[in-house]
């Protein structure tokens, strides 16, 4: 680490500039962002806790070892010093074993509690842990202990200047692995287009397949029947099944049904009252309260991508018009799209990191990711420019602080002191994310795909993907393989996409009840990321992320669900192609089609219905018997 870098790291810990302030924005821009642009605003915050643990601990072992306190004052501030160390200042004679469990679980709940902070947020939790084990320490009378006969070692004092060279040692090195890291080298493959670009037919399978997320998305909507509920924080959250299951039917409209507003409008209108349900956001203020220690328990309004961002991409790719939060049956505050979308923006304009926090005081990559998607989706619906305003600052940001220096991605960051802790995941960590980076950034999605790629070609495959289903918890790939077949998918790559889905079934068979295809003990997350995976093709959420509007013509407005299952919808000069599944048998479904010429007579391809006349309106009703796969073509006689 040069010199220069070093105090220029020291002045920035000291001073609180262009990182420790959460109102003192990053501008890129400015000339004097330059004055700091060579250190990231997480390195800056790791020196600053540093420095105060620096202090913390030279003042407690100062006044501890100057003999000038009690006993159980010197347990305390030892206690300060290192997490329960103020416990081996009891190790003495016969209570030496006694004194150092005491330690051992002493650490161990500080250890909890930095869990529970991670997951649930909790700022509070490690500190009051670790203060409420220095206050114990300092009461040898409730813990049944004895004055130590040598008054105390010194070596128990040796902890805190340990872990503090050691911390020291490890952000000096991790300045000079970032300075000396070489740019990564462009992949000398082009970025692929579309595979397809007329919309094909939903194969049988997955016809399906997209039925069990229907199931599950029109039914009642106070209703979650089918839905796994686990805990209302984590990767698990009924929300995030929510959000994705918006996703998956948005890409099986999309590529096979883009004339289709039945049943996948109704469902994602269903989804969107959904997310808006109190159960799926009333997390929200357990987390403001002692995360942030605010006691707003609205989900929209500030620090909460993992709902707001997420509902603004499920919004725009959705179709839906506003977000109703809905708390004891009645509606309580309403957001429309432009409003989410505006306030992230808001947001990413004046955060130091040029990330937003997931949730409080934590930032996941993958989240801003999928926020700007849907920030980008946005404007594409609404004709608005914020993205092209946050491109450039963003995507700097995204590699600066949420990219290790080898140019991999971090799992999560603490934005309170600028450490990114290791994480499980395994490769679906690096390779998920490519799914939604490269709506935004095709460039780096390839560099980032080529990285996943290369440790595809040379490492063990079940060792690379974590065999935990982080949508259920249980204990599968299944998770892991659905979203880096989705990835895959997006960046092109039909190969790994395709072994990923032959190892899926492989590992997770598929099963059959009535008509309707799944995987046993494998969570919705993992099916509606399958899905996105067989529906989706090369650069499809690109694309999607970039359309302005759906074209005018004839579509499928209405179709009873589950009498049939759309598996192809596509408009055709002035007509309309349409392939449908039954999927109750003896069911006589009436189709309703909009769009049409008015007052005209279309042909319709079939024998028992040759011909359906639209009214004043270019609304046209069609009632059949599908008992197989049933095709429809709409020409209008001439």
């Amino acid at each position: 680490m040069s010199p220069s870098m070093l105090r220029t790291s020291v002045r920035i810990a000291l001073s609180g500039r262009g990182s420790v302030s959460p109102f003192l924005p990053i501008n890129f821009t400015t000339p004097s962002s330059l004055y700091f642009a060579d250190i990231p605003v997480h390195r800056a915050r790791q020196a600053r806790v540093l420095f105060i643990y620096a202090i913390l601990a030279i003042v407690a072992e100062g006044i501890g070892l100057s003999g000038l306190c009690s006993s159980e004052t010197s347990a305390a501030l030892l206690g300060l010093a290192f997490p329960g160390a103020g416990f081996l200042h009891w190790v003495s004679g016969g209570q030496t074993v006694f004194a150092l469990g005491l330690f051992a679980g002493a650490f161990s709940l500080f250890g909890i509690a930095l869990l529970l902070w991670f997951g649930t947020g909790n700022v509070l939790a490690p500190v009051t842990a670790w203060m409420g084990l220095a206050v114990l320490a300092a009461s040898p009378r409730v813990l049944n202990l004895a004055p130590p006969q040598d008054g105390g070692g010194h070596w128990p004092w040796l902890l805190a200047p340990m872990v503090l060279l050691l911390a020291a040692i490890g952000w000096c090195r991790a300045a000079t692995a970032a300075s000396s890291a070489e740019a990564p080298a462009t992949p000398c493959f082009a970025s692929p287009g579309p595979v397809d670009t007329i919309p094909n037919e939903l194969s049988h399978d997955d016809s399906k397949r997209l039925r069990l997320l229907l199931d599950r998305a029109l039914q009642p909507v106070e209703r979650f029947d089918g839905f796994e509920r686990r805990d209302p924080f984590q990767t698990a959250a009924l929300r995030y099944q929510v959000n994705f299951m918006a996703y998956a039917l948005a890409f099986a409209r999309e590529r096979h049904a883009p004339a289709a507003r039945a049943c996948f409008g109704d469902a994602q209108q269903h989804l969107l009252t959904k997310i808006g349900d109190r159960r799926l956001w009333s997390y929200w203020r357990l987390e403001n309260a002692w995360g942030n220690l605010r006691l707003d328990g609205d989900p929209v309004t500030r620090q909460n991508i993992m709902y707001s961002g997420f509902t603004a991409l499920q919004m725009a790719l959705g179709g839906g018009e506003a977000l109703h939060l809905h708390t004891r049956g009645r509606q309580w505050r309403s957001y429309g799209l432009d409003d989410v979308s505006e306030r992230l923006a808001r947001q990413y304009r004046t955060s130091s990191y040029g990330l937003l926090d997931c949730e409080p005081n934590w930032i996941y990559p993958l989240c801003n990711l999928i926020t700007m998607a849907g920030i980008k989706a946005a404007d594409a619906r609404l004709g608005t420019g914020r993205w092209e305003g946050l491109a450039t600052p963003f995507l700097a940001s995204l590699e600066r602080e949420g990219m290790r220096a080898d140019g991999t991605f971090i799992a999560f960051r603490s934005s309170l002191t600028g450490f990114a802790p290791p994480a499980p995941g395994g490769i679906v960590m690096q390779a998920f994310p490519c799914l939604f980076l490269n709506a935004l950034s095709p460039g780096m999605a390839q560099q980032q795909w080529h990285r996943v790629r290369q440790r595809l070609d040379r490492g063990s495959w079940r060792r690379l993907f974590w065999p935990v289903d982080v949508g259920n918890y249980g204990f599968s790939r299944a998770s892991s393989y659905a979203a880096t077949a989705a990835a895959a998918v997006e960046m092109g790559d039909h190969e790994v996409a395709a072994e990923c889905l032959r190892r899926l079934e492989a590992e997770c068979p598929s099963r059959e009840s009535v008509g309707v295809v799944h995987r046993e003990n494998t969570s919705l997350w993992a099916h509606a990321l399958e899905l996105v995976a067989r529906c989706n093709r090369a650069d499809g959420l690109r694309e999607l992320t970039t359309r302005r509007c759906e074209p005018g013509g004839p579509y499928l407005s209405s179709a009873p669900y589950p009498d049939v299952v759309v598996a192809r919808a596509v408009q055709r000069d002035r007509g309309l192609d349409l392939t449908l599944d039954p999927g109750r048998p003896e069911a006589s479904p009436l189709l309703e089609f909009g769009g049409l010429l008015p007052e005209r007579h279309y042909r319709t391809g079939m024998s028992e219905h040759p011909f359906l006349r639209s009214d004043s309106q270019g609304r046209g009703l069609l009632r059949i018997a599908p008992a197989e796969r049933t095709r429809i073509t709409l020409d209008p006689v001439i």
